[in-house]
Parts: structure tokens; sequence; C-alpha cells
């Protein structure tokens, strides 16, 4: 009885769980590979000066591969207010001329877990009056300032 139990628990979980939540996130990620490199050149960046304030200038120099100098044309960056968790949230703009399909990922990025698409970007009327085209989250340095979330702003 117990062994028809089990294998009725086991057969119900493997068949209710759900994978195209992943597989449409990895599908948007791949889409927008110049903001993945982006993410991980501002980790890289905070975590060797501990320094939040920057600019598309500062990373800029730090990309020796010049995959995002042309990609980006601005970037702000802002609280991320989760009560939970907490961080840091940078905002960008995509430049005129970007080629986001010029942009390969090197052997140690990979693509982060959470990416996501929203209707507007923002978290107050100043930030929603900018019209940015997405946000990247990143933890607090406790945490190593790694990346929470990418959020990119649905085509119209």
């Amino acid at each position: 009885m117990t062994f028809r139990t089990i294998s009725f628990l086991v057969i119900l979980c493997i068949g209710c769980r759900t994978a195209s939540k992943q597989v449409k996130m990895s599908a948007i990620a791949d889409d927008n590979k110049d903001v993945v490199v982006l993410s991980y050149l501002i980790r890289d960046y905070m975590q060797k000066t501990r320094n939040t304030s920057f600019t598309l200038a500062d990373i800029a120099k730090v990309d020796k591969l010049g995959r995002v100098t042309k990609n980006f044309s601005s970037l702000e960056i802002g609280d991320w207010s989760n009560t939970w968790i907490g961080g840091y949230a940078v905002y960008f703009k995509f430049s005129d001329g970007r080629n986001k399909d010029s942009v390969k990922l090197t052997q140690y990025e990979g693509i982060p877990w959470k990416v996501k698409m929203k209707r507007e970007i923002g978290r107050n009327d100043a930030q929603l009056a900018k019209h940015f085209d997405g946000e990247i989250h990143f933890y607090y340095p406790e945490r190593f300032y790694n990346v929470a979330e990418i959020i990119i702003k649905e085509p119209r």
C-alpha cells in the first residue's frame, strides 16, 4: 500500500512541474545577450571598486572586448526596494545603433536564471518618465553584488 502511495506521489510531482517558464526566460536572455554582458560588467566593476555610483563611461573602460560600448546610451543607478533582499537597480537605455546580434558570451559568462519582460520600467514617476529600456537588479555587497534579475521592456 505504501509503495503505491509513494509511486503515485512521485508520478504526480513529475507530471505537475512546468519547464516552460525557464525556456521562455532563456529565450529572452538569448535575444538580449548585450544586456547579460552589461550585467556581468557592472557586477565585476562594483565588486572590484566597491563603488555604486558610476557612469556608462566607467563601464566602457573595463569592457576590454568592446561588446557593450555602442549598444547602450545611458545608465542610471537607484535603490532596488525589495523588502526581503534589497540591493541596487541599474536602469539602462539602448542606443540607436544597437547591434545585439554581434555580442557573444565568453566561456565564463552564462545566462542568468531570471530574465523577464515588463510593460513599464521604473519604480517612481520620474523614472517612468525617462522611458528606460530595462533594469538590472543586484544584491547588496554582503551578497557580492550578484545579479538577482534582469527585466527588459516589452516591445510595443
